[in-house]
This record gives structure tokens, C-alpha cells and sequence, in this order.
């Protein structure tokens, strides 16, 4: 390998790894933070679920969130189904008692977008927009209504959720059944959420994953004037972070992980991520930009030097040797991260889970710069 090509190579995965040291001593401050204590009356919270063609999961969705450990008097969940064409309205209305009067008989409100709009050409966001303007509450949770939620999510989630602090974002996690692909992403997953959550502890936020959010009402008006964000959770966040004096936290408590299920193809595993990088590019603020275009072009070249590598023996020990000097990289974050999480066994496909990435990292920041995505059957802009 040419000598000052290896040096780039070496200047990108140090540069690389010096992003998973920082996270992981952000995440370390993170789950080091003492637990706040329970507010002297809980507040009033809307629990916001956008919905579409979700009609396969949205009971288990419910059923979780009925069974929240909060008082019912102090808790609202608005569906907002967002032009769904398989019954997901249907599903809810089903599930709601008859003669419902006051949110105590059941805390589940249903939103149509179709009843006051043609169509939903702003997508998620703009459905979660339309939940937060129904919303009552003092204190805003979303998540997604594929997931499910545990007891404790509400008041975890809450208690961090403070005038000072009005932006807390929380852990989420990937049922996989000991199967092969879904590990692989589980095993991703958990890396993308300590490292979400490190670089928030350590003051350079960068993403998060709207299934498991909470923020005052109070930042609403903050969704309004943000740039290119007014209901894009990760844009909130960095507004917030980068453009105000109020500070953004992570729960990283594991009673509050919100649990869903991987895509079940290679296909859609690559879909989904090309919509996760589609913003990467597009955030207003330099930092978080520079981060994420840092992580895709570590991915980007060690895949070209790896790829060589198989053609040019001479390429073959450097190109060995930036691998593993990048999985051990990957180490000091996913190995505290899974520990954390009760999630130990997934380390046991790290060597799968690297190849992967560095296949489908490089793939996936073309597609979610340059390709079409979708979301749901819609183009994204």
C-alpha cells in the first residue's frame, strides 16, 4: 500500500476512533448521573404515537402504554393515524370502551389527519407535529407504534424532563430472537444508541431516535423556529443544545428502553438506514455534521482498502490491521454499552456485525444522499 495513502487511512480511523473514545466517556458520564428524584406532583403528559398502515402492531403498542405505571388522571395518549390505508383507525376505535367521556376511562385519543387535511406531504414529522398541536400535556413523550414501552418509561423519562434540562432522549433496543440478521442489527443498534448518548454527555449532541423521547411544552415553540426541524426530533435536539441556553440529557436507565423489532430483510435493513442518514447531511449545525460525516468516511475508506486488499496482496496486512485497530474502536463503546443494557450476548456477533457495517455504512450514505427514500410508500424530500 503506498505509504501516503496509508497514512490517510490511518489519519481517518484515528480520527475515527477518537469519536468512539469520546462517546464512550460521554456515555460514561451519562450513566454515572444520580437519578433524579420524583417531582412532588407528576405533570400532565401526552404520550404522542404517529401512526401509519400500523394495523398488524398497534395493539401491543397500546396495550403497553395502558399499562404504564402513571396516574391516569395525569396521562393522555393521542394515535395520530397518518393517512393509513389497512385499517390502523379502525383498530384503535376498536379497542377504545364504549361511552369513553373522560380520558380516566381510557387515555387513548385518536387523531385523522385525513379529517383536516388532503394530504401528509410533510410525512412523520409533520404527524407528529399534528399529535403535539392536540396535545394537553405539559410534558411530551413520543414513540413509535411499532414499539413497545415499559412500565417504568413515564416517570424515568419524566423525572429527567426538567425546566432546565427540557429535552431527554432514551434508550430503544431491537427484539431479535437469537436470529442472525436481527442480532447483527441489534448489536448496531446498541452502539448508534450509546453513541447518541455519549456525544450528548459530553456537550456535542448529535442524534436520536424519536421512538423514545421526552421534551416540555415549552420547546414547542422551539420546534417552530428551528432550522428545517419543526418535528424533527434530532433537529429539536441540536437547536436546543447548540442555539439556546437550555441543556438536552439521555436517560440511560434500562427500565425506560423502548423495544421494537428489526426489518426483516437485508433490503429493508438498508431502507431504513438510508431514511436514518437521510438528514446526516441536511443538519443545520457544523458539529453534528461534521460527526456523522466523520463515521461515513472511516466506513467509505476502510471498505475501498479492504475491497483492494483482495485483488493486492501487498494491501492485504495494512488493510487487516485498520480493521481491527476500528473494531477495537468499536469495542470501547459497545462493550460498556451492552453490558449496561443486559444485552452481553450480542457481543458474540461483533465480527459479523463489523463486516456488515462496513458494507452497509458506505452503501447506506450514498442511498440516503443521493438515492431515493421512502418511508412508508412517500418519497422523502
Amino acid at each position: 500500500m503506498p505509504t501516503p495513502l496509508l497514512v490517510l487511512l490511518g489519519a481517518l480511523l484515528a480520527t475515527y476512533a477518537s469519536q468512539m473514545i469520546l462517546a464512550a466517556i460521554g456515555f460514561a458520564r451519562v450513566r454515572s448521573q444520580p437519578v433524579p428524584e420524583a417531582p412532588r406532583s407528576w405533570p400532565a403528559v401526552s404520550v404522542v404515537v404517529p401512526a401509519r398502515n400500523e394495523a398488524d402492531g398497534i395493539d401491543a403498542c397500546l396495550d403497553s402504554l395502558r399499562a404504564v405505571d402513571y396516574p391516569s388522571d395525569r396521562l393522555e395518549i393521542i394515535v395520530v393515524d397518518d393517512f393509513s390505508t389497512d385499517g390502523t383507525a379502525e383498530r384503535v376505535r376498536a379497542r377504545q370502551p364504549a361511552g369513553r367521556v373522560e380520558p380516566a376511562d381510557d387515555p387513548v385519543r385518536l387523531v385523522e389527519m385525513a379529517a383536516t387535511e388532503d394530504t401528509n406531504g410533510g410525512h412523520k414529522p409533520a404527524a407528529l407535529a399534528r399529535g403535539v398541536r392536540a396535545a394537553d400535556g405539559d410534558v411530551i413523550l413520543t414513540t413509535d407504534a411499532d414499539c413497545a414501552v415499559p412500565p417504568a418509561w413515564i416517570k424515568s423519562m419524566v423525572r429527567r424532563c426538567t425546566p432546565e434540562t427540557p429535552f431527554v432522549a432514551g434508550p430503544v433496543e431491537y427484539e431479535h430472537d437469537e436470529r442472525f440478521l436481527p442480532r447483527l442489527q441489534a448489536l448496531e443498534l446498541t452502539g448508534l444508541v450509546a453513541y447518541g448518548a455519549g456525544t450528548i454527555g459530553v456537550g456535542l449532541p448529535t442524534f436520536c431516535n424519536s421512538a423514545n423521547v421526552a421534551y416540555r411544552r415549552d420547546v414547542v415553540t422551539a420546534r417552530e423556529t428551528a432550522p428545517d426541524g419543526a418535528a424533527r426530533d434530532e433537529m429539536l435536539l441540536q437547536y436546543l443544545a447548540y442555539d439556546t441556553d437550555r441543556g438536552v440529557a439521555f436517560n440511560p436507565d434500562p427500565d425506560a428502553t423502548v423495544r421494537t423489532t428489526p426489518p426483516g430483510t437485508f433490503t429493508g435493513y438498508l431502507q431504513q438506514q438510508a431514511r436514518w442518514a437521510h438528514m446526516g447531511l441536511r443538519y443545520p449545525f457544523s458539529v453534528p455534521r461534521a460527526l456523522v460525516v466523520g463515521l461515513w468516511a472511516a466506513h467509505a475508506a476502510l471498505f475501498v482498502a479492504c475491497a483492494a486488499a483482495l485483488a493486492l496482496p501487498a494491501w492485504r496486512e495494512p488493510a487487516l490491521l485498520l480493521l481491527l485497530g476500528k473494531m477495537g474502536a468499536d469495542a470501547v463503546l459497545a462493550v460498556p454499552a451492552a453490558k449496561h443494557f443486559g444485552a452481553r450476548g450480542l457481543l458474540r456477533s461483533a465480527v459479523p456485525t463489523e463486516l456488515l457495517l462496513l458494507v452497509a455504512v458506505p452503501l447506506i450514505g450514498i442511498l440516503g444522499t443521493v438515492g431515493a427514500v421512502e418511508w412508508k410508500g412517500r418519497p422523502l424530500d
